[in-house]
């Protein structure tokens, strides 16, 4: 078997690239995001909370 004629003919199946293409295309959110948000959140919250104290 002629391995570099094999690879000269390879093409890619175009089922493989839409899937990558949705795949890196997508732009779900995931664990690191939420907690992201959530510390990000509570920070603010205890900003808030720091000034409200200040203001009494």
């Amino acid at each position: 078997m002629d391995f570099e004629a094999e690879l000269e003919k390879f093409q890619p199946s175009l089922d493989i690239e839409q899937a990558e293409d949705a795949i890196y295309g997508n732009s779900t959110t995931d664990v690191m995001d939420i907690l992201e948000t959530i510390l990000n959140e509570n920070r603010m919250g205890v900003v808030r909370d720091a000034e409200q104290v200040e203001e009494s």
